[in-house]
């Protein structure tokens, strides 16, 4: 049976996640390097919410340490609040958490090779997911789940169901990803660069199909690299650069009109028929490492706007009003005060 979340808690009707303050800490050999600073956002019913930046910029961190997949050690989530349908998920006891994983929050990870059991045939992994969380007759998961493989666009789904993740193809095997993740219709789908792997072409069904196969109630947060699939995808986008997030913004005002250094400059980069251009600008520089982050903002040493306050100064997430949000002191003056 799944936790029951406590009545006296007061949230908005359409409000599924609140991250408060996140920070979470990886111990390493050349010490603790925060991997999430401080990080703040929420996602409403219905809502498709893109997490967008760099390699390494903290992405994934951010979306494990939701259902709390993060491994522990070395990593170490140190600070803020996760609420979710009115639970705490960093003080919920873990058979409570594990009743909410996959019933409640469904996981698309990046590389479904490494996510499905390579010992055990797709059906089985399909219907395990149902009976850890329905009691139903073992038929009747196996019925479901040859239904949603169909669903999501697999050929001879019987047949389908009786073979191991190796012998399907990278797209397939991301549909059977994609089908063990909505099989429950969980309210919240977390799905990290599920993509990535794929060419263009697997690229553009997989992303079509997520969109069809959510409930028009679920929450998506969407983790990537791909400003296109932002484009695409997305109501709502937040920028991370180095553990921080740096902006956030409807997709429409971020692409018509970018406000920190670093979203304009990703924009940029972004590949266009109609400009021509023989070659793409770059962000000159490097990441800076997490073991060594400079003080101030992060971005100053790339920024080709950087004042000595930058270098000196760590620039507040800001509110400017309608859901948007920036963390760079060029933008002060825009701030919406409380």
């Amino acid at each position: 049976m799944r936790p029951e979340p406590p009545s006296s808690m007061s949230e908005p009707a359409d409000l599924l996640l609140s991250v408060r303050d996140l920070s979470v800490v990886f111990d390493t050999d050349e010490g603790a390097l925060t991997a999430v600073d401080r990080v703040s956002f929420s996602i409403r019913r219905g809502e498709v919410v893109g997490l967008v930046g760099e390699s390494g910029c903290g992405k994934s961190v951010t979306s494990m340490s939701i259902p709390r997949l993060v491994p522990m050690p070395p990593g170490r989530i140190v600070s803020g609040e996760i609420e979710f349908l009115g639970h705490d998920l960093l003080s919920l006891p873990i058979p409570e958490l594990r009743e909410l994983r996959g019933a409640e929050i469904g996981v698309i990870f990046q590389e479904p090779m490494t996510a499905l059991s390579p010992l055990h045939r797709v059906g089985e992994q399909l219907v395990e997911t149902i009976l850890l969380h329905e009691k139903v007759p073992k038929r009747e998961a196996w019925e479901r789940s040859v239904r949603w493989l169909e669903k999501v666009g697999i050929p001879d789904p019987e047949e389908r169901m009786l073979a191991y993740p190796f012998e399907l193809s990278g797209g397939m095997r991301q549909r059977v990803m994609i089908a063990m993740a909505l099989i429950l219709e969980p309210s919240l789908v977390i799905a990290d660069e599920p993509t990535t792997a794929l060419d263009v072409t697997i690229q553009a069904q997989v992303l079509d199909l997520m969109r069809e196969m959510r409930g028009a109630d679920t929450g998506l947060l969407l983790i990537t690299h791909d400003m296109g699939v932002i484009w695409e995808m997305c109501d709502r986008v937040m920028v991370m650069y180095a553990s921080r997030l740096v902006e956030e913004g409807s997709v429409k005002d971020i692409f018509s009109q970018p406000l920190h250094p670093y979203t304009e400059a990703l924009l940029k980069s972004m590949p266009s028929l109609s400009t021509g251009q023989a070659r793409l600008p770059s962000i000159p520089g490097q990441v800076p490492s997490l073991s060594n982050l400079p003080a101030g903002c992060n971005f100053a040493d790339r920024c080709p706007y950087v004042m000595d306050r930058c270098r000196q100064e760590d620039p507040r997430l800001l509110s400017l009003g309608q859901d948007r949000r920036c963390a760079c002191f060029l933008r002060e003056p825009l701030a919406v005060t409380a």
